[in-house]
């Protein structure tokens, strides 16, 4: 993902040039559509989404429903796309969303316009192809927001109608797919922060579920009382299901932490054995998905960092310590991965995305056991990274062929 300094401007298409738009789309027709067809699904997305704002064949061509599946398959089997979300609020500055250009570790830096010109306040996750982001809601006591599914390039929305607002609410989101019932979801999680205790909040308020495409939320209960405060949105979706690292009980040494599922198909909540470490009583584990398996990290008294992979869902015996390394960051002078670094992703090269608390993106490499900071011009200065597989499908389409 190094990039020079200029690199947007080293990529052309033949369609800017006023003087090459009749060559181009006379050339297209010279060849049949499923060459055409194949060799636009090798492109990268934003030059797709040029080419048909800009030539009326090119529009034709990336209309053809045959295009996303072949375009999915090749990004499917190529390294990860990035979102990033720019969170710097002590610049007073409006929220900014980026996508990151992520082909064969080379990557261009995107500005993308929030839809209907609204202020995205946070970023809940992507899957996909489709971000879904949150907005605030004007108004009140309450912290609510307003949601909406979003594919960034199709530049289709669709809206999550506003759930139940309670006096003195807090609420997390999180939003996943499920493969089997082959449907999206957000699931929110409310509490009343003048409770006391758990029991004291109406239990039918606490969670709720909504399936994208339908029109009304869903009461769920009470979450497991571990998931009951102050709680951060769900780190990882594995085999359809969100989970956290939160605090399952109470050790002879402190508290215990454990792993927290909410599947989405039966939209049940789960503890999810978590990996055989002396000690998993901290909260310097975060969770992540490493080739699609559910992948726990822990920063080892501040000195050595393990990368825990779990190769059989659910199975508590495949828990493999896959990763181990003194995290020394590359540069003039050392430093240590902080407790708030986190793995992003897999790299089809075998190496491992990082980002640490200052928003460097850096890679490992387990083999050379060496780290690089990647250069990518026009990076933010501060943001919250995501994996993220590009789409042509309609937003509105995809979510229709769930119902």
């Amino acid at each position: 993902m190094d990039a020079e300094e200029g690199r947007e401007e080293e990529r052309v298409n033949l369609a800017d040039d006023p003087s090459n738009r009749a060559m181009v789309q006379t050339d297209l027709h010279l060849l049949p559509r499923e060459i055409l067809l194949d060799i636009l699904s090798r492109l990268p997305i934003t030059s797709l989404i040029h080419f048909k704002t800009t030539s009326h064949a090119g529009y034709d061509l990336i209309a053809d429903p045959r295009l996303p599946p072949m375009f999915h398959n090749r990004v499917s089997n190529s390294n990860p796309c990035l979102i990033l979300f720019n969170y710097n609020i002590l610049a007073f500055s409006p929220w900014q969303l980026y996508f990151v250009d992520n082909e064969d570790c080379s990557g261009r830096v995107t500005k993308i316009d929030p839809p209907h010109h609204s202020e995205v306040d946070s970023l809940v996750d992507s899957c996909n192809g489709l971000l879904c982001l949150s907005f605030p809601i004007i108004g009140g006591s309450s912290e609510s927001h307003s949601l909406l599914i979003y594919n960034p390039f199709v530049g289709e929305a669709v809206r999550v109608p506003p759930a139940n607002r309670f006096l003195n609410q807090s609420e997390v989101f999180g939003f996943g797919f499920h493969p089997r019932t082959g449907e999206f979801k957000v699931v929110r999680i409310v509490w009343d922060e003048s409770a006391l205790d758990v029991e004291e909040v109406d239990d039918e308020s606490m969670v709720q579920v909504f399936t994208i495409g339908t029109t009304e939320w869903r009461k769920k209960g009470a979450p497991p009382t571990q998931l009951a405060y102050k709680m951060k949105p769900p780190e990882a979706l594995v085999e359809g299901s969100l989970h956290w690292v939160t605090e399952v009980g109470v050790g002879v040494v402190g508290l215990i932490f454990g792993i927290i599922s909410f599947e989405l198909a039966d939209e049940v909540f789960e503890e999810i054995p978590h990996p055989p470490c002396q000690r998993f009583v901290s909260r310097d584990y975060s969770l992540s998905v490493l080739n699609g398996c559910l992948s726990a990290a822990r920063l080892v008294d501040a000195l050595h960092y393990d990368i825990w992979v779990m190769k059989q869902y659910r199975v508590k015996e495949s828990w493999v310590k896959q990763f181990s390394f003194d995290p020394y960051f590359p540069g003039g002078w050392q430093r240590f991965l902080t407790r708030f670094s986190t793995v992003i992703c897999a790299l089809k090269n075998g190496e491992i995305l990082l980002q640490n608390e200052h928003s460097s993106l850096i890679s490992y490499d387990p083999v050379e056991n060496r780290f690089k900071t990647l250069q990518i011009s026009g990076l933010p200065n501060w943001f919250q990274a995501l994996p993220f597989l590009p789409s042509l499908s309609s937003a509105k389409a995809t979510i229709n062929l769930q119902l």
